[in-house]
């Protein structure tokens, strides 16, 4: 018989941090994390600054973050490293000690008098600081220091992180008391936020534009819903990722559609078995392409009660492609007036799949928001389509003077992002107005 086993005992994670990525499965993309003192901090589009019960035996670390995603490794120097798992699922993580400021500090932070800031990195942007409700974005630097715009990093204060959160110009933001939860639903992983309270909460599944887009497209509107107590289940697209399956494509083909309004449903489903959820307020929210499958699986599903679309098409591909062509898609100035484009359009007329059917048959209350400088989507034909289908529905609108991105831009084009104050000021206002007036806020 050998010797007698040293006892398994709970301790705090060890005094130097560890810093590294996991992936799950293993061939899914890394993930950032941080563990310190009895919390682990995710990447983004993750769960942040969660408390974790570390188990240390020996040379061994296990720790598991909500929901069951177990971490179980092995010390070896200044690394450890080991293997991930939740469910069948397998990947492996490699840490090292060491610190990522950044990580630490994504998150969303609510201040004393009820102003609501999010720290993220979202959708290939720099770290950023967004303040709301005014939509003010600031580029954030390696050291904590602060940018005036979104591609700055200095020139307007830093960030002091203290035990609650942080202060920045003067003001104390605690962090908002979200539960996170890194969850799966069929083939798509997703991170469910759940706003502090009881509940039953309404819910928000969110739907992406085209392109292989992971669940960080989605931080700073996560920040917004869950400040004003709406849940929010925000995936990586399916075959992108951390989700399996196999990716669709960019096109917004038919069968494509089909199966991401299919994903959609089912993640309306998860929520709708949730105990903290309210099955009668689930809704959607989507942003480009998203405004052709997010009326396809609301027609189909009862359980979709509201859907908000950040512009979306209400024409047909078609008709948007040609726009998109002529006017440059925000990476080149557009080909001609706006006049003369738009005729261009209507001489070819519809092609490729068209919501019109669709959109006569959605009788759940519904909101665009459009820019009127939109060079992917024809926001003029767009409301036209939408003023026809109007009567008999909840239909509502909003046109501001930004382009396919409620972010502004100076020049119109991309290239200016850096150059960004943030989003319009009347973006979030109107957004949280509609869904206060269909009891959807707290």
């Amino acid at each position: 018989m050998g010797g007698p086993r040293r006892a398994r005992v709970a301790a705090r994670t060890p005094v130097t941090p560890w810093t590294g990525t996991y992936a799950l499965p293993a061939a899914a993309a890394p993930v950032a994390i941080v563990v310190r003192d009895g919390t682990v901090s995710l990447g983004p589009g993750h769960a942040s600054s969660l408390p974790v019960q570390v188990t240390v035996d020996g040379a061994h670390v296990r720790f598991v973050v909500p929901d069951r995603v177990v971490f179980d490794g092995t010390i070896r120097g200044r690394t450890l490293r080991g293997v991930v798992r939740q469910g069948s699922l397998r990947g492996t993580f490699s840490l090292r000690r060491g610190v990522s400021r950044i990580v630490e500090l994504l998150g969303i932070y609510r201040s004393a008098a009820g102003a609501g800031v999010a720290v993220a990195e979202a959708d290939g942007l720099p770290p950023t600081l967004l303040e709301l409700p005014s939509g003010a974005v600031h580029g954030i630097g390696a050291s904590l220091t602060v940018g005036a715009r979104l591609g700055d990093t200095r020139g307007d204060g830093a960030i002091r992180v203290d035990a609650h959160g942080f202060v920045w110009q003067g003001t104390q933001y605690d962090r908002f008391p979200v539960r996170q939860q890194e969850v799966r639903v069929g083939v798509d992983a997703a991170t469910l936020t759940l706003p502090p309270g009881r509940g039953p909460f309404p819910a928000v599944v969110m739907v992406h534009g085209s392109g292989p887009r992971t669940r960080d497209e989605f931080d700073l509107f996560t920040a917004f819903f869950a400040l004003h107590g709406i849940a929010v289940l925000a995936d990586d697209k399916r075959g992108v990722g951390e989700s399996r399956g196999a990716y669709p494509g960019d096109a917004a083909t038919t069968a494509a559609i089909d199966l991401l309004a299919r994903d959609a449903q089912a993640e309306v489903a998860f929520l709708a078995r949730r105990p903290r959820i309210d099955p009668r307020r689930i809704g959607l929210f989507g942003d480009s392409q998203a405004g052709w499958i997010s009326p396809l699986a609301a027609v189909r599903d009862p359980a979709i009660g509201w859907l908000v679309s950040n512009s979306g098409p209400t024409v047909s591909v078609g008709e948007t492609d040609e726009w998109a062509s002529l006017a440059g898609e925000s990476e080149a100035p557009p080909s001609g007036t706006p006049a003369a484009m738009l005729a261009a359009v209507r001489a070819q007329g519809p092609s490729g799949y068209d919501p019109a059917s669709t959109l006569r048959r959605l009788a759940i209350p519904a909101l665009w928001l459009y820019g009127g400088d939109d060079r992917n989507v024809p926001t003029e034909l767009c409301v036209e389509r939408l003023t026809a289908l109007q009567p008999g529905h909840d239909f509502t609108w909003v046109v501001l003077p930004t382009t396919h991105t409620p972010l502004v831009l100076p020049t119109g084009l991309l290239s200016s992002l850096p150059q960004s104050p943030g989003f319009d000021p009347r973006f979030f206002p109107a957004l949280a107005d509609w869904l206060r007036g269909h009891n959807l806020t707290r």
